[in-house]
Formats: structure tokens, C-alpha cells, sequence
């Protein structure tokens, strides 16, 4: 059922974002309006970016008492309207998320805050659809578009990047050295990810071919374009089903799957706590008995 509100409201987010989320800001707005002075379209602009960011940024579960907790909301304020208008418009936007958390909330209860939840993640790739992704990529009709869908796969696949991240991501931000492609990430999530082997390659053309400056992804490209990644992926050859969140997905569970160290891997991912891991164990295989014995009992700690 469509409400007034939300006819009157048109997201500006990527229509794969609202896919994910819009049932979720659409339940909370119908359920705060009568609780709140302000209309169903005021509370679906406020609600939706504290939405999108804590779901994507912050990689928190659509549950309403993590989502609009006061502690969230005022995070979100924080860090994740570095570029919302003036002072002004960001009070009246706070002013309107704790309206609703009033009325979705118990007012008694404690705020509730897991800045990594255990929602249902994307079902990573397999290995045969990451086949079809590989040969998509090789397939696009042009050089430039190659190295572009190329380098999409490497920075989602083989560095499990966001796809905010990817599209932020810059030439200078990619550096080869002789133990590998090291990506910074800058924002939020600010982080060093070491790019796995197999997709150096791609990386690694893409630094000799442009300048530092330019994007790392459709170099060409204005910045800001939220859905630069799904434009990209619908006028390329071939038609595919490649989200972000997949391929992040499928990065996550790759290490898993390899053993990599808990610690390294968190960092590597932006991950503040090894809880956020927890909703990816259902994808992984479990390994042999034989391997499991020699690996806990060869453990050595590194020396301090």
C-alpha cells in the first residue's frame, strides 16, 4: 500500500539501496506519523538517510531500536552528513529523527547501539557466478570499458569495498609495491586493505594508464553520481545481476573460508567488532576434520 507521503517523496538514493531498505523507512514513517507534528514526506527525508547510512555505512540491521536510537541518530549527525547543507538544516534534520525515535521508541528503554548487527547479508557469489563475472568483464565492447568493469570486480571482489567506496576511490588512493596492491580507503570507514593476488592485475593497469587524480572507477566521471556503479552495469554488454554488497559478501567470506586472522581481517574490512562477522559463518564451508586439528594445534603466537 502506497501511502500520501511517500507518492509525494522521491528518494534520491540508488533504486538497489531502496529496494533493500524502503519497506523498512516506509513501515517507520506510517508508524511515527501520528506521533510526530510533522507529514509523512518531512519524516520519510529525515529517515531515509539515517537509514541508508547506518545500513550501508555503518553496516547496522534494519531494527528499529538500533536504526533510531538516539545514540545512532546523533552519530549520523555527527559523521554522516559531512556534506548535509548548513548548521540549520542538519538541527532540523536531528530534530525530526529524534521525533521519530520518541515514537517508535519506548522512552524508558536504554538506547540500544550495534554499529555491526547480525542482519541477513547478501549471499556472496559463487564460484561459477564469479566465472560469468570475470567474463563479462573481458567482454565489454571497448578498452575502456574493460578496464572499467575490470576494476569494478578487483575493488569489489578482491578488496571488498562498499559501493560508496568504490566510487570515491581514487588512482592516488591505490598503491603497488613489491608485497602486493595496497587500497586506502578514506571516510567513515577509513582503512588500508591489501587487494587479494588475483586481482592485483586489473588494479595495477589502472594505475599506469591514469593519473593519480583521477577515479579509480570511470575515471571520467563528475563525482557524486550515487548510482554510478548500477548505471555502469546496466549499459555494459551483457546483462548481470553485480551488486556491491555481493561482492563484499563474497570478499568476507573468501577470507573466512582461507583462515585469515580475525584481527587483520577486521581491520581490513573496517570492522570495529568481530560480531559483524557472525552473519556471514552460515555461507562459510565447513573445512576437513584433519585441517582443523593441525591448525589448532600448530598455533604459535606471534612473539611481542
Amino acid at each position: 500500500m502506497t501511502h500520501e507521503g511517500e507518492q509525494a517523496y522521491l528518494p534520491q538514493i540508488d533504486a538497489g539501496y531502496w529496494h533493500h531498505i524502503g519497506d523498512f523507512v516506509r513501515a517507520a514513517v506510517v508508524d511515527a506519523a501520528p506521533g510526530t507534528v510533522y507529514s509523512e514526506r518531512e519524516l520519510y527525508a529525515a529517515a531515509t538517510p539515517l537509514t541508508l547510512w547506518a545500513w550501508q555505512t555503518a553496516a547496522m540491521p534494519l531494527e528499529r531500536n538500533v536504526i533510531f536510537a538516539v545514540r545512532t541518530i546523533e552519530r549520523f549527525i555527527a559523521v554522516g552528513l559531512t556534506q548535509y547543507g548548513s548548521k540549520a538544516s542538519r538541527n532540523t534534520l536531528r530534530s525530526r529523527l529524534l521525533r521519530i525515535s520518541a515514537a517508535l521508541l519506548d522512552p524508558a528503554a536504554p538506547p540500544v547501539l550495534r554499529p555491526l548487527g547480525g542482519s541477513d547479508p547478501s549471499a556472496p557469489y559463487t564460484a561459477r557466478e564469479v566465472v560469468t563475472l570475470k567474463s563479462w568483464a573481458i567482454a565489454q565492447s571497448t578498452a575502456e570499458r574493460r578496464s572499467n568493469a575490470e576494476a569494478l570486480l578487483a575493488l569489489g571482489l578482491g578488496a571488498g569495498l562498499a559501493g560508496r567506496e568504490i566510487v570515491n576511490l581514487t588512482i592516488g588512493d591505490i598503491r603497488a609495491d613489491d608485497d602486493g596492491v595496497l587500497i586506502t580507503v578514506r571516510g567513515e570507514r577509513a582503512r588500508v586493505v591489501p587487494v587479494l593476488r588475483e586481482w592485483e592485475r586489473a588494479l595495477v593497469e589502472r594505475v599506469g594508464a591514469c593519473q593519480d587524480e583521477a577515479w579509480a572507477f570511470r575515471e571520467q566521471h563528475a563525482g557524486g553520481n550515487r548510482n554510478l556503479i548500477t548505471d555502469f552495469v546496466s549499459r555494459a554488454e551483457g546483462k548481470i545481476q553485480l551488486q556491491a554488497r555481493r561482492m563484499h559478501a563474497t570478499w568476507i567470506v573468501q577470507h573466512l573460508e582461507a583462515g585469515t586472522p580475525l584481527v587483520p581481517l577486521m581491520r581490513a574490512a573496517g570492522l570495529h567488532s568481530p560480531e559483524a562477522l557472525d552473519r556471514f559463518f552460515k555461507f562459510v564451508r565447513e573445512p576437513e576434520v584433519r585441517y582443523c586439528r593441525n591448525v589448532l594445534r600448530d598455533a604459535v603466537a606471534t612473539p611481542r
